[in-house]
């Protein structure tokens, strides 16, 4: 697992980001279709549509999407106030990744940068109505973004990532959590995932083999 330099691409607005993000290459957002273990899509989807074969999903409308675009600057702003240890930078437009792979790059919900010490890390902020306990489960202790967070690591080089997650329950009520993610304790994951999205970049984008689809029995 190469980490090089970290380099920076800077769009105007969001049409223009949306266009630079759809040629680039994979996302921190595709990671788990990657895997295949994403419950909104799948690779044979998402080859689709870096092929150019079929038009990407428009989300923007899902009232899920929408709440959560809404809340995420008041939710940053909250996790300013319970960090102050750290500073917190936010580019809206922005692509990172490594000089040795464009391909894969991440824009990130905030950049952390650890005041005492220097170290810098990546803020991703998610919002969530679980519905049944084995959804709530999904937040005990860890949370379904895993992967979304390994592909961050590998496209910034930083050391850390917070998750900070608000959950809404019953009657409205919101929780917020934080999970903190280290590059130390996820390298193993970082390396296979690196792997499985060399593959498909090669393979799959570029080399124009189609994925296999999952049987549904």
């Amino acid at each position: 697992m190469i980490s090089t330099a970290l380099e920076r691409i800077s769009f105007e607005d969001r049409e223009s980001w949306l266009k630079g993000r759809n040629t680039q290459g994979i996302g921190a957002s595709e990671a788990a279709i990657v895997l295949g273990v994403s419950k909104w899509s799948t690779p044979l989807e998402l080859w689709k549509q870096k092929r150019g074969i079929a038009p990407q999903k428009d989300i923007s409308n899902n009232p899920a999407v929408a709440f959560g675009v809404l809340s995420e600057p008041h939710i940053r702003a909250l996790f300013q106030i319970q960090h102050p240890e750290l500073e917190v930078e936010y580019h809206e437009f922005d692509l990172l990744y490594q000089t040795e792979r464009p391909w894969l790059f991440a824009t990130l919900d905030g950049e952390l940068t650890d005041k005492e010490t220097g170290a810098k890390g990546v803020l991703e902020i998610k919002t969530a109505s679980p519905q049944s306990r084995e959804d709530w489960r999904a937040w005990d202790g860890q949370t379904p973004y895993y992967p979304q967070v390994c592909h961050q690591l590998l496209a910034t080089g930083y050391d850390f990532v917070y998750l900070y997650a608000l959950l809404m329950g019953g009657e409205g009520k919101g929780y917020l959590r934080t999970y903190l993610y280290t590059r130390k304790n996820a390298k193993d994951d970082m390396e296979y995932l690196l792997s499985a999205e060399e593959h498909f970049y090669n393979e799959n984008i570029i080399g124009g083999k189609m994925p296999s689809a999952k049987l549904k029995i």
